[in-house]
């Protein structure tokens, strides 16, 4: 199991789409706002699987950048 705290940032992001975009083998939990982006926690079955969910949210319309706070094996 692996885990990862990241900053979303962009203009008029849809916490929705955050919360409803599919993940594969990673699921998030979107805590909500701080600064001009939303925190999201993903949890997921090995690092191998954060390149993918980063990709996937990256997709999600307004996002403009997505910084890693912090990653946990």
């Amino acid at each position: 199991m692996a885990e990862s705290l990241l900053l979303i940032e962009g203009t008029n992001v849809d916490d929705e789409a955050l919360r409803t975009r599919s993940l594969r083998n990673a699921k998030q939990l979107v805590f909500g706002r701080f600064a001009e982006g939303q925190i999201v926690h993903l949890g997921m079955n090995s690092l191998d699987d954060l390149a993918e969910a980063l990709t996937a949210l990256s997709g999600v319309k307004g996002v403009s950048a997505i910084t890693t706070l912090a990653v946990r094996k």
